[in-house]
């Protein structure tokens, strides 16, 4: 018995010995957002890395603005599906300093309602396989998720579709 309380006691001992106490708050893995941070501007923070994975998408990278061609910063997820290439991705951009209707220089060509809110569906310049939905939360503050589909352009829509709803979780009240 005296050796079973000997063994529990230095087990007890050996395992106090090697804890310590690290100072700092934890932080998920680098590229990896787990909770969005509220009322950020961050495009990023649009989607963690979890709900994009849910959506087939890999984490999300950031895009400088181009404020001489007045866009906004944006993020990046591709496609987790290596054959998909540019197709079922999506990005998101967060504008801040213009107007949406100074943005797109174009009347909307249609409205979807996704997560609770009314997304303004846009045509693009670019074509057809190219799908912009957004969303004015305020007088110059406002949200554009991207996606594209060059294979099929009847697609083009189908990840920004899927991920406003929650996106639109992510936004601030209005």
């Amino acid at each position: 018995m005296r050796w079973r309380i000997a063994a529990v006691v230095a087990a007890a001992g050996l395992a106090s010995a090697c804890t310590t106490t690290v100072a700092g708050t934890p932080q998920p893995a680098p590229g990896r957002v787990t909770v969005a941070p509220a009322s950020s501007t961050d495009p990023c923070t649009l989607l963690t890395t979890d709900e994009a994975a849910d959506l087939g998408l890999g984490p999300g990278t950031p895009i400088p603005g181009q404020p001489k061609q007045r866009v906004p910063p944006g993020c990046d997820w591709k496609s987790l599906d290596p054959a998909a290439s540019l197709d079922d991705s999506l990005q998101a951009y967060y504008g801040t300093d213009q107007t949406m209707a100074e943005y797109f220089a174009s009347r909307p060509v249609g409205e979807e309602e996704l997560g609770g809110i009314t997304w303004q569906h846009y045509s693009s310049i670019m074509g057809d396989w190219l799908c912009n939905l957004a969303v004015e939360l305020g007088e110059t503050e406002f949200v554009v998720i991207t996606s594209q589909n060059l294979g099929d352009p009847g697609k083009s829509c189908t990840v920004a579709e899927r991920a406003a709803p929650v996106v639109a979780g992510h936004l601030p009240q209005r």
